[in-house]
């Protein structure tokens, strides 16, 4: 299968991606970072997590393998691995790639 690529290339991370160890009841690690995102005059803060069965650190890049899932704001990637490049803010996803996007809640200004 030919990777698919989803690229942020408005998000500067304030924050390391810190991976946890604690298993949620689906037996996936998570990590979770907090950014901030530029485009022209607006700035934004917010989280990013990403989630999987294995979840390792290598240099800039957070590998994760098997059911991974990122999310941002009521966007939620998912693939069988996903690598996330925390310079750059790239997340290459790889295998059974699926996007969706969820419904804003009411008095969101995002």
């Amino acid at each position: 299968m030919k990777p698919s690529i989803l690229i942020l290339p408005t998000v500067v991370f304030a924050c390391g991606l810190s991976g946890q160890t604690n298993l949620n009841a689906s037996h996936q690690k998570v990590a979770t970072a907090g950014y901030t995102a530029k485009s022209g005059s607006i700035v934004e803060t917010g989280m990013l997590a990403l989630k999987g069965r294995e979840i390792s650190t290598s240099d800039s890049v957070v590998k994760c393998s098997g059911d991974c899932e990122v999310t941002i704001h009521n966007v939620i990637l998912k693939a069988d691995e996903l690598d996330f490049h925390s310079n750059t803010a790239d997340v290459e996803a790889r295998g059974n790639v699926r996007v969706k996007v969820l419904p804003q809640s009411q008095g969101s200004t995002h």
